[in-house]
């Protein structure tokens, strides 16, 4: 009779995984496909347009405003070839002192393309984090994410608190996606 209620557990949790997926991260690639093509829709509007260029500044300002979110979300600056998957665990590791932190697991995924038609492509690494810990290291932990100097983002999240209201230890499961630009010889392989 467990083992049926693990498996159900298993099967509710592999759902529940499929729908965060569907539901939140396949609309963010869609999203940002959706930005690049109108943004080169807007480039081409403007080369070609005839109209006089006081009226073309509504354009331009939309323009602007789009290349720099481009340039924010998909910085040039960074490092071509897969990420220092053993840094980046590294830098996010906790003592574990039985105390404050009392489990921690990284598993890093294979990568894949990130779907953004951008030249060099970019590919991404998840990278899935399990803790049990104080609430301290667990925002420890998200600190040391958000200051990462290689870009990233926040896939999964997910808590697990103890029923009793004083327990001072959680057990947090978090999925980051670490971003990089594919070389050429990445890409012919």
């Amino acid at each position: 009779m467990n083992a049926d209620r693990i498996i159900q557990s298993a099967v509710g949790i592999a759902i529940l995984a499929a729908v965060v997926a569907w539901f939140g991260i396949v609309p963010l690639h869609a999203r940002a496909a959706r930005q690049e093509a109108e943004t080169a829709s807007l480039l081409a509007r403007v080369a070609e347009s005839p109209v006089p260029a006081d009226r073309l500044v509504p354009f331009r300002v939309e323009l602007d405003r789009r290349i720099q979110m481009l340039g924010r979300e998909c910085p040039t600056g960074v490092h071509v070839g897969p990420p220092d998957l053993a840094g980046i665990i590294r830098m996010l590791s906790l003592p574990i002192d039985g105390v404050i932190v009392i489990d921690q697991t990284f598993t890093a995924e294979r990568s894949g393309m990130v779907g953004i038609e951008a030249d060099p492509p970019w590919e991404v690494t998840p990278i899935r984090i399990e803790l049990t810990a104080s609430w301290p290291a667990i925002e420890d932990v998200l600190d040391r994410i958000e200051s990462m100097d290689v870009p990233n983002r926040l896939t999964e999240f997910r808590l697990d608190r103890d029923p009793e209201i004083d327990a001072e230890i959680a057990r947090v499961s978090i999925e980051i996606e670490v971003l990089h630009r594919l070389d050429s010889t990445e890409e012919s392989s």
